[in-house]
C-alpha cells in the first residue's frame, strides 16, 4: 500500500496495476495474538458489544432471510434467545450452527444443552 503498487498472484503468475488508491480492512475477534509490526500497520478500532436487542435481531434476520439459511423464525428466536442467556455468548456463528441444524425448538433445546 506505501508503493501504490497493487499485486495479484494465481496459478503462478503475477499481474500488478501502479499507482492504485486502495484500502484495507481487516477484522479479528481477538487482536492480542497479532504480531506488533503487522499491527503497526493498521489504525485499530474496537467495537462495542452487542446488546441483547442486537444481538437478536441480527440473529433473527441473518438466519430467516438470507437465501444461505432459511431457518423458520420460532427457531431463529429460540436460537437467539439460548444462545445469549444459557450459552452466555454473543456469538452470531453460535446460532447460525443450532439453527441450521434444528428442525424444532425441542431441538434448538437439546443442540445446546449438548453444546454445554
Amino acid at each position: 500500500m506505501e508503493t501504490g503498487i497493487l499485486a495479484e498472484t494465481k496459478h503462478k503468475k503475477t499481474r500488478t496495476a501502479t499507482n492504485v488508491k486502495t484500502w484495507l480492512f481487516a477484522t479479528s475477534n481477538n487482536a492480542e495474538k497479532i504480531i506488533v509490526p503487522l499491527k503497526s500497520r493498521f489504525f485499530m478500532v474496537k467495537l462495542e458489544p452487542y446488546t441483547y436487542e442486537q444481538f437478536y435481531h441480527i440473529t433473527v434476520q441473518l438466519l430467516t432471510q438470507s437465501q444461505q439459511h432459511k431457518v423458520k423464525e420460532e427457531i431463529a428466536e429460540a436460537a437467539a434467545e439460548a444462545v445469549w442467556n444459557k450459552i452466555k455468548s454473543a456469538n452470531v456463528r453460535d446460532c447460525v450452527k443450532i439453527g441450521r441444524m434444528a428442525k424444532s425448538i425441542e431441538d434448538v433445546n437439546f443442540i445446546v444443552d449438548a453444546f454445554q
